[in-house]
């Protein structure tokens, strides 16, 4: 790292490359200092670390960002403890900033509006301690509710035995979604974050523009596996839709390669589709159709078009989308009535164009 203005209050772990990623784990100053430097140096090589005592407002926190990440370098933002207040307010405002983020023991500021899918597409961490005393619990609960239900980020949350430090499980835990997440990019490059440019509407094969879904989001598993465990579609929308789908050309009924027992797949039956579009490379899966009893399904839509879905309250991510899967690998909610029959079969209709390389996907 070059020359900086608070140079002499960061903690540096640097990278052989200059243009190596950069990972900056920011807290609050004097909580857990020596945890935060320790935590880093068990992080995987290859990307730049700082940790950084937190700044005294968002705009000095944006203005370090853009003076150690210039021209476009990627950046992870992680935050411990308190300093999650301040980072929070900048990663719902401006997520686009991040390739990933990390909410380690602390929540969102009461003062900071949390936007529905104000997140989508950006994979983030977050931990919070079963016996954490120094975050309000309240705070706590509405930090975890709002991102694995109704941020639109893939999220990998992990419920710590411990309390507000940092324990070794929930580095174990971050170090592997890092790793996951680096190798994606490495790999597919970075995918949009955030809403839509301009809040402008998404054009679908089939139906062109998808309707807001009525209703709240039913409730969602925030562990492996995902599924859906409120508001479930009846079993006569579920083998209505099953019928419309698995009839698609060149689509070929299996038992789904990775999903839970019960669970029926629809895989391309021709050549390797898409790359990146699959839900398994192997089989040729692009769907999967959860048991009766969750009547969900999950399924990969290009960026955009999952963004739409989540956006529009029929869809949410899957935790390890953009990390271990595809960016656009979403968890679509089942089918209430036969309009929404008509709907979700559009959405694997898009799902299936994807995957065979469509030009209209």
């Amino acid at each position: 790292m070059t020359d900086s203005s608070l140079a002499s209050t960061i903690h540096w772990r640097s990278s052989s490359s200059d243009d190596a990623p950069l990972f900056v784990l920011v807290h609050a100053s004097g909580e857990g200092t020596l945890a935060a430097r320790g935590l880093v140096e068990r992080l995987p090589a290859g990307l730049e670390y700082a940790v950084l005592p937190a700044p005294g407002s968002v705009d000095e926190l944006a203005r370090w960002l853009d003076e150690a990440a210039p021209q476009g370098r990627p950046v992870f933002c992680a935050a411990h403890g308190h300093a999650a207040e301040l980072f929070g307010a900048l990663l719902v405002a401006e997520p686009a900033r991040f390739v990933g983020a990390a909410l380690l023991n602390g929540a969102f500021s009461a003062d900071t509006e949390l936007l529905p899918a104000a997140l989508t597409g950006l994979p983030v961490f977050h931990a919070q301690g079963e016996r954490d005393l120094e975050v309000a619990i309240p705070m706590q609960n509405r930090t975890w509710d709002y991102l694995v239900s109704e941020s639109g980020a893939p999220v990998t949350a992990h419920l710590d035995s411990g309390g507000h430090d940092i324990t070794s499980a929930t580095s174990a835990e971050l170090e592997k979604w890092l790793e996951h997440r680096l190798e994606h990019v490495a790999s597919h490059g970075v995918a949009p974050v955030g809403p839509l440019d301009g809040g402008g509407q998404a054009q679908w094969p089939v139906i062109g523009e998808l309707p807001t879904r009525r209703g709240g989001r039913p409730r969602v598993t925030w562990s492996i596996p995902q599924q859906q465990i409120s508001d479930q579609s009846i079993i006569e929308f579920q083998d209505e839709l099953f019928e419309r789908v698995s009839g698609l050309e060149g689509v070929k009924v299996n038992g789904s390669a990775f999903s839970v027992p019960g669970t029926r797949g629809l895989a391309l039956a021709g050549p390797a589709g898409r790359s990146g579009a699959l839900l398994d490379e192997e089989s040729g899966e692009f769907a999967h159709f959860h048991p009766w009893y969750d009547g969900s399904l999950h399924l990969a839509l290009p960026p955009d078009l999952a963004a739409d879905a989540i956006a529009k309250g029929w869809a949410q991510p899957h935790m390890w989308a953009g990390s271990r899967f595809a960016d656009g690998f979403v968890l679509v909610y089942g089918p209430r009535d036969s309009a929404e029959v008509d709907l979700v079969a559009a959405i694997v209709e898009a799902s299936h164009a994807y995957a065979s390389g469509a030009e209209s996907a």
